[in-house]
């Protein structure tokens, strides 16, 4: 096609988008969409972008299909994504978590499988509702092909849900009717709720299509409207605590709001898995992780742990602890007086003495100023710094991938401590020689959170030589501890917490009761072993409470306690 039929075509749909925009109502506002004259080399003819919040279209596409005559069913199916589904890179990230539930273990196939049950969404809602023809489109277009299982099924629901003949627009071609007609009330069902039907449409492709057909599906070959990912992909605010974005996948058939209310035995109801405490069904840190790769996010497991734990932990943050501090009294100026010969010269006002004389005179007209003290005591209360230790042996969970209440504990104890002004150092540690952390005491919440999630997977030894430097100095360099003032000391960790107590081959090594009592701020063992085991090392733990902190609601008790007691003051064993 000629340049001349291309600008022809550029200005048409130009001239459509105002009517694309009013389609979805009179206030929509979306600035005008970006035309591309040249081949973009994406799997689609126009895509919606998260980043730039605007429509894109490859009008070299549009010719190639062609479908230059359907410019205002295309550009409001992508406003659709603007406005209906998904709306924003939070909205897209839950719906592609209900959809990886469903599909259960079909990962490669989360962002298309996503992007189809949006698109049926907007599609419908133009189709019925808005007066725009996504039928014509879709005819225009041409069945899918014989093998695309998946598109055979969506193009059968459109079908259903538009009242179509049976043909129109997957041809003589077999689909799944029964299916597509679960699919259909579905659609209608969640027709305002794209997060809440995903995961059933999600779990009706998984059990209609074969899983070998699905497994060699290949997510680029139908048409995606979604665009890429939003933003940094980086998790969005208020997902890691979404509590039902990890609730099992209900089928459609299963699903009161699709086929009315359904019976269930007794039997069914006991054996239904109850929710974990504090945390609902949300997601664990790994799971996200895998949505966000699915979509194309670069974000590393690491980074969203740490997203993952500051969320979690947000919620349950305790008091800390203070000390009274003296404070240096600040010095009250008074007025002038005589500067003599003999004094130290840098104590001259000479603004003051010049405005007096503008000849100057030591010891004449030379005067300095007077101060007075301040006789009443200044004291301010400072928050007790935190020295946590992280076991990251082999017998503990990663926290980059598992729900870990053990490491949360760690997160809440860490990021309750910033809040309140202290310093932290966080030091993650497994066998000999194996420790990282923040290398030293900080305010950097980031780098704090980054030890809390960091996993080594090795042996266990406790790092006695860090704790004696930072509270008892190190005695062959003479240097003093690392600690500024009164510091608490938590260790995270399992019974490989002994090793602290009798480290190096030494029986009853007595650094860590000495190092509590130099730190003077109080210490805790949260330790991942059952209740009993806890009170029986009670009597080992030479002045650190103890607390056991297996299940979420273990972890809610020790927030509890926490928030109840004032470290600094009570540093009596408590076993939990």
């Amino acid at each position: 096609m000629t340049v001349e039929a291309l600008e022809d075509v550029e200005r048409r749909w130009r001239a459509t988008w105002p009517r694309a925009l009013a389609t979805w109502g009179r206030t929509s506002r979306l600035h005008a969409p970006v035309l591309h004259t040249d081949p973009c080399g994406m799997p689609s003819w126009a895509w919606y972008s998260l980043d730039d919040v605007e429509v894109h279209v490859d009008l070299t596409v549009v010719q190639e299909r062609h479908i230059e005559d359907h410019a205002l069913a295309v550009l409001a199916h992508e406003i659709g994504h603007h406005l209906l589904a998904p709306v924003d890179w939070a909205s897209q990230v839950r719906i592609a978590a209900r959809v990886r539930v469903g599909l259960v273990d079909l990962d490669h196939l989360v962002g298309l499988v996503a992007n189809l049950w949006c698109d049926l969404l907007i599609n419908d809602r133009l189709q019925r509702q808005l007066g725009v023809d996504r039928a014509a489109l879709s005819a225009a277009v041409g069945p899918p092909d014989p093998d695309n299982a998946l598109m055979l099924l969506v193009s059968r629901t459109n079908e259903i849900l538009w009242g179509l003949e049976r043909g129109t627009l997957i041809g003589d071609q077999a689909a799944p009717d029964d299916q597509a007609q679960l699919c259909a009330r579905l659609v209608r069902a969640y027709a305002r709720d794209p997060v809440g039907g995903a995961a059933g449409f999600a779990t009706l492709v998984r059990t209609t299509i074969p899983v070998e057909q699905l497994r060699a599906q290949e997510p680029g070959t139908v048409v995606a409207c979604g665009g890429p990912t939003g933003g940094d992909g980086s998790l969005p605010f208020g997902v890691a605590t979404d509590p039902t974005l990890g609730a099992p996948a209900l089928h459609p058939s299963r699903d009161p709001r699709v086929v009315g209310v359904v019976e269930t035995s007794p039997d069914a109801e006991q054996e239904a898995p109850s929710a974990p405490a504090g945390g609902g069904n949300s997601l664990a840190p790994g799971a996200l992780h895998a949505v966000l790769q699915a979509l194309g996010s670069p974000t590393t497991a690491e980074d969203v742990a740490i997203a993952w734990y500051r969320a979690q932990a947000a919620r349950h943050l305790v008091p800390f602890p203070t000390r009274p501090m003296p404070r240096r009294a600040e010095e009250l100026l008074a007025g002038l007086e005589p500067w003599e010969v003999g004094d130290d010269l840098s104590t001259v006002d000479w603004t003051g003495t010049v405005t007096a004389s503008p000849v100057v005179v030591p010891g004449m007209t030379t005067v300095r100023r007077a101060y007075l003290d301040d006789p009443e005591e200044s004291v301010e209360a400072r928050p007790v710094d935190l020295d946590l230790y992280l076991d990251s042996s082999g017998s503990m969970p990663d926290p980059r991938r598992a729900r870990a209440p053990i490491a949360l504990a760690g997160a809440i104890l860490a990021l309750s401590a910033l809040r309140a002004g202290a310093r932290v150092q966080a030091t993650t540690w497994s066998g000999p020689n194996q420790v990282a952390g923040t290398d030293g005491f900080t305010r950097d919440a980031d780098a704090v959170l980054r030890a809390v999630v960091a996993y080594f997977g090795q042996g266990t030894a406790f790092p006695l030589d860090l704790l004696r430097r930072t509270h008892l100095g190190d005695p062959a360099s003479g240097a003093p501890p690392a600690r500024r003032g009164p510091t608490h000391i938590a260790v995270i960790s399992d019974d490989g917490v002994e090793t602290m107590f009798w480290g190096h081959g030494r029986r009853n090594d007595p650094t860590a009761g000495e190092a509590l009592r130099a730190a003077d701020g109080g210490g805790t063992l949260v330790l991942q072993v059952p209740a009993d085991w806890a009170a029986r090392f009670e009597s080992r733990a030479d002045g650190y409470a103890v607390h056991s902190v297996v299940t979420e609601d273990d972890l809610l008790t020790f927030v509890r306690r926490m928030a109840a007691s004032t470290w600094g003051g009570d540093r009596g064993p408590s076993t939990r």
